[in-house]
């Protein structure tokens, strides 16, 4: 017995002693392997969050800001705002981007993480271009391509080539922006990356554009188009989309043209970028102008004007001020263009904007020549000129520079390269061994506590999150939208519509005799009514139409977009199947209708006007027999239409 004993002894002792060195080995090696693993740019929840921003980066701020807490680790701030920074820019709210990535960068060790470094001094670089001071981003741009070259980090060199591309476009350099682009159309070509080969011809096409040659810009926005269509990227398609219909116009494609830009703002305001909106505004604006249409012009233009102040976007401010004083030399208003020539004047300030100065000194002329001030006007042609003169020559000096530089830093590179190489060797070799020093013994343990604590964290905030979300927009037991949620959501559509001229239906719906159906056969088969109701409802009708329930069996459809002889359509429809309902839920004895009442938007911009008409359309319907569509005002019911 001992004996045995012993032996079994001995055995654990031998099987213990090799799992502690097997496990001492693998955490080893799996230290070194994680040393010398190329570092990913970003997480996958980061990652996930950078592809959605391409396709509606609005709802990317709604659930990311509320993460952002001073209880953070540095490096799950600076992911955040880095996110936070590129979605602002998609958004075109440059200042808001700039300061997300100037946070960004505080929370990033430059020495310790310089991959991440860069891609926040581009985002940095990204938001000032689009504050007219691209200037100021130039160093931050070069330094990221330069970083991403010696580093093989292909990602960051598109993107990179992307941001500089834009810089050069933003300062009149378009040959330098072709070039950015074309490089990086040619590095995605051969490297598998975020951005596509399509994304980079979306860009070349811009371009194309810029230099009014918009023949070679359709076929690169052609070419982007069919593949955010494909990739459901609303966002780049709506940019894409815009970009298309201006190339378009300017070749007289009028009708074409004006389709894609009405597409593209209808894509805008689906993601709520309001601005990417505005854009299309203005340039339906000034087809309008070129029609005559002035009045309308300016409708559209005031909205622009709005969202691109509220948005701090110089460029298309000075724009819109420019196309509106357009507008009052038309109608020779010449005391207001002159106000709006100077109100754009004021904002055209720096280098960034000598192209904007060319043409306000142009159309101030104008409008001092109509006021018969001739020796101002012509002063300011002269003026106009030697802007002229002085663009042109800062565009040559400044392709020289760079020329320059580049020739400098080529040779610069060449002297220091082996110098570099065996510097980073050596770095790379002294950091491996103060990690693997730090963090052999920990890493595994730690890096799953981490991970289970984020994921619990994460998985209980967007829990309580939804389900507060739900609590107050739907109702409990049909999961329709609340009454206060189907006002506020109609309201906004209905001011949408009467702003752009659109079709908009309004429809109050109540299910026939249903306190007789609760008093006979119980409350139990009155909920299972309302809830087939309600599953039947979102079924039928598209999701950008507004269903709520708003009484006990009394319900408010809104449909956008839809005239009062197509919602009728869809609701007698609907209508037929309700009365399939109790078949459908095991309540074959329960008969069921439902009678409606049918109103235009038109008729009112105030939605309690708007449903007391309804509401009289229903009660007619209602003393009419019930189980039919009342349309107001009131008149010969459409299912009488129908069958005769």
């Amino acid at each position: 017995m001992n004996f045995y004993s012993g032996w079994a002894t001995l055995v654990c002792r031998v099987l213990l002693t090799t799992l502690i060195l097997s496990m001492g080995c693998f955490l080893s090696f799996a230290s070194y392997a994680a040393q010398n693993a190329p570092e990913p740019d970003w997480s996958q929840p980061i990652m996930s969050y950078l592809e959605r921003v391409r396709d509606n980066p609005q709802q990317v701020l709604d659930d990311i800001l509320p993460k952002v807490s001073p209880r953070n680790d540095k490096e799950t701030s600076a992911s955040l705002y880095y996110v936070i920074s590129r979605a602002y820019s998609s958004l075109m709210l440059h200042d808001k981007a700039l300061a997300a990535a100037r946070e960004g960068l505080f929370h990033t060790d430059q020495i310790r993480q310089p991959k991440r470094y860069h891609y926040m001094q581009l985002a940095s670089a990204e938001a000032l271009k689009g504050l007219g001071r691209a200037r100021q981003g130039e160093k931050q741009v070069a330094d990221a391509i330069q970083w991403a070259k010696n580093h093989q980090s292909y990602n960051l060199l598109a993107y990179a080539y992307s941001v500089a591309g834009y810089m050069s476009l933003t300062l009149s350099e378009t040959d330098e922006a072709l070039s950015n682009f074309q490089k990086g159309y040619r590095l995605a070509e051969t490297k598998l990356l975020d951005i596509a080969p399509e994304d980079f011809s979306g860009m070349i096409a811009l371009v194309y554009e810029y230099r009014d040659e918009p023949s070679l810009a359709i076929p690169y926005f052609e070419q982007a188009q069919i593949y955010y269509r494909k990739s459901n990227r609303r966002l780049e398609l709506a940019n894409t989309l815009f970009g298309l219909g201006r190339s378009h116009l300017k070749l007289s494609h009028t009708e074409v043209g004006l389709k894609l830009l009405i597409e593209s703002a209808r894509l805008a305001l689906d993601i709520r970028d309001i601005q990417g909106a505005a854009y299309s505004y203005q340039q339906i604006s000034e087809q309008l102008i070129k029609a005559g249409q002035l009045s309308e012009a300016e409708d559209y233009l005031d909205d622009a004007l709005n969202l691109f102040q509220e948005a701090n976007n110089p460029y298309q401010q000075v724009g819109v001020l420019l196309l509106q004083a357009r507008i009052a030399l038309i109608e020779t208003n010449n005391e207001r263009a002159l106000f709006l020539i100077q109100a754009a004047k004021r904002i055209a300030v720096g280098d960034a904007f000598l192209p904007h100065k060319i043409q306000i000194n142009y159309l101030k002329a104008e409008a001092l020549a109509a006021l018969k001030d001739y020796e101002e006007a012509y002063h300011l042609l002269l003026n106009m000129l030697e802007d002229e003169r002085t663009f042109r020559k800062e565009q040559n000096s400044q392709r020289l520079i760079k020329l320059k530089s580049a020739f400098d830093t080529e040779q610069q590179r060449d002297r220091n390269a082996l110098l570099q190489e065996q510097n980073l060797r050596q770095q790379t070799e002294l950091d491996q061994q103060r990690e693997r020093q730090r963090y052999t013994a920990l890493v595994v343990t730690l890096l799953v506590i981490i991970s289970l604590l984020l994921f619990w964290q994460y998985r209980i905030s967007r829990k309580h999150q939804n389900r507060l979300e739900n609590l107050a927009n739907h109702d409990g037991l049909t999961g329709l939208l609340t009454r206060r949620k189907t006002m506020q959501d109609m309201e906004q559509q209905l001011n949408l519509a009467h702003r752009h001229d659109d079709e908009i239906s309004i429809a109050i719906l109540d299910l026939d005799y249903f306190k007789q159906i609760n008093d006979t056969y119980g409350h139990q088969a009155g909920d299972d009514i309302l809830k087939g109701f309600a599953s039947l409802a979102r079924r039928t009708f598209r999701g950008t139409d507004i269903l709520g329930r708003v009484g006990g069996e009394e319900f408010l459809f809104t449909f956008p977009h839809t005239s009062t002889e197509d919602a009728c359509k869809l609701l007698s429809r609907f209508s037929l199947a309700v009365k399939q309902i109790p078949a459908t839920i095991g309540r074959e004895s329960i008969s069921l209708s439902v009678s409606v009442g049918l109103v235009s938007g038109q008729y009112s911009q105030d939605i309690s006007t708007l449903i007391a008409k309804a509401d009289e359309a229903l009660y007619d319907a209602k003393k009419s027999g019930r189980d039919q569509i009342k349309l107001y005002p009131l008149g010969p019911s459409p299912d009488d239409n129908d069958s005769a």
